[in-house]
């Protein structure tokens, strides 16, 4: 596999069910600007685009790519022949849209196949013609600058969506990035918005009356297997306490991904093959699997975390792989349980590093959470200082990408 001095990350974007609809790539150098990639940048990620395939990257879903006007208007047309151009979604700034030579470029590219995304200033009501756009996209201000210019979410919206209406009332969809919270989502859904983007999946929603989403028996057995003194016998004794959990273990460790010539047919059997460590971690994420209430993402960002955090753990060598994927998957913890950290991680006797790591990003672990935290929302300026080259972490995502797949196609999660 050629080598990749390009970081590339992708984040979510969902519908109004909170299903994955797409996946916004971003791509830069540790240390790189936030904002308009370069355009050497950008030619780097379409040569390991091509090397890839969409699917890697996205799987079935649609890919949102933002390029500098300068690759819009000369290769880009051409490269598309070579990709999946009805699930390439191009994002383009107002400013760069606003040219001649770009507007012409994206019609090309509309004609291919792909569709054309659209970035607008949420403050600004001044709109040009964009009939020639599938999507427009807006992001949600900080609240300290809506209680500045003393407005509401709501008004800002409503404002912004009543010249798109007759737009809307063919095919142009909104969508409404950097959403940090519950309510905002709610917000932009109730107003109309198809698409969302932002942090607000992976916070947890704190209400009244809580109630837990797991079984006391799967929360019992988390808190002992983080015990170290925890044996076999216990282990396989609180597993028989939850057959719904039990059952799953067992598949997963019969999956492709532990393929044996043999079948493991019984719990102690699995218990043999895992270890004590490696059972912590799995039966951690078939907790969070197992949480009916909450999208698939979550468990896949938990996933994704967990293998980059044994990757990078590994690589450096500060740290226990196997630590260090259980913080990834624990890193999830407060959204699937609706329930601050802290709270969430009390009942569990860990080990104070990773308690460290999680709560206040301390120690080599909590370094670790942290340059996996920076490399999936794409904030390339705080890794100026990775420890590791480009392409050692390029690849360890990749890896990452394809072991969060195998996981969730053998848990039967794959929408």
């Amino acid at each position: 596999m050629p080598v990749r001095e390009i970081l590339i990350a992708r984040q979510p974007v969902f519908d109004r069910h909170l299903e994955t609809a797409a996946y916004e790539l971003r791509y830069g150098q540790p240390g790189g600007k936030a904002g308009a990639p370069s355009t050497q940048d950008a030619e780097r990620f379409l040569d390991t685009l091509l090397d890839l395939g969409l699917d890697e990257l996205v799987g079935a879903r649609t890919a949102i790519v933002a390029l500098p006007a300068s690759v819009l208007t000369s290769s880009l047309s051409e490269l598309v022949t070579l990709l999946p151009a009805d699930r390439l979604m191009v994002l383009v700034e107002l400013a760069d849209y606003l040219h001649n030579d770009v507007r012409e470029a994206l019609r090309r590219l509309a004609r291919r196949g792909c569709q054309i995304l659209l970035e607008l200033d949420l403050f600004d009501t001044h709109l040009p013609s964009i009939d020639d756009v599938d999507a427009v996209r807006v992001r949600l201000p900080d609240p300290t600058v809506l209680q500045e210019r003393h407005t509401r979410l709501e008004a800002l919206l409503a404002e912004l969506l009543a010249p798109l209406a007759s737009s809307r009332s063919g095919t142009l969809r909104v969508l409404a990035s950097d959403i940090r919270t519950y309510h905002e989502f709610a917000v932009c859904r109730d107003l109309g918005v198809d698409l969302f983007q932002g942090p607000f999946l992976f916070r947890p929603l704190i209400v009244r009356g809580y109630q837990r989403p797991v079984s006391d028996a799967a929360l019992l057995l988390l808190s002992r297997l983080a015990d170290p003194a925890i044996d076999f016998e216990e282990i396989e004794r609180l597993l028989a306490q939850d057959l719904r959990l039990a059952y799953k273990l067992l598949k997963l460790v019969n999956s492709v991904w532990f393929a044996r010539r043999s079948r493991i047919e019984s719990l102690r059997q699995a218990l043999l093959v895992l270890g004590i460590r490696n059972v912590t971690a799995w039966v951690t994420l078939l907790v969070l699997a197992g949480v009916e209430s909450k999208p698939v993402e979550l468990v896949r960002t938990a996933l994704l975390r967990a293998r980059l955090c044994e990757l990078l753990a590994g690589a450096i060598g500060s740290a226990s792989r196997e630590t260090a994927f259980l913080t990834g998957l624990l890193s999830v913890l407060d959204a699937a349980l609706d329930r601050p950290l802290e709270a969430a991680l009390a009942p569990l006797p860990l080990a104070s590093e990773v308690v460290a790591a999680l709560l206040e990003q301390r120690g080599p672990l909590g370094r670790i959470l942290q340059l996996v935290r920076a490399y999936e929302s794409g904030d390339w300026p705080h890794l100026a200082d990775l420890p590791l080259a480009a392409s050692v972490v390029t690849e360890a995502y990749l890896d990452a990408l394809a072991f969060t797949a195998e996981v969730l196609g053998a848990l039967g999660q794959t929408s």
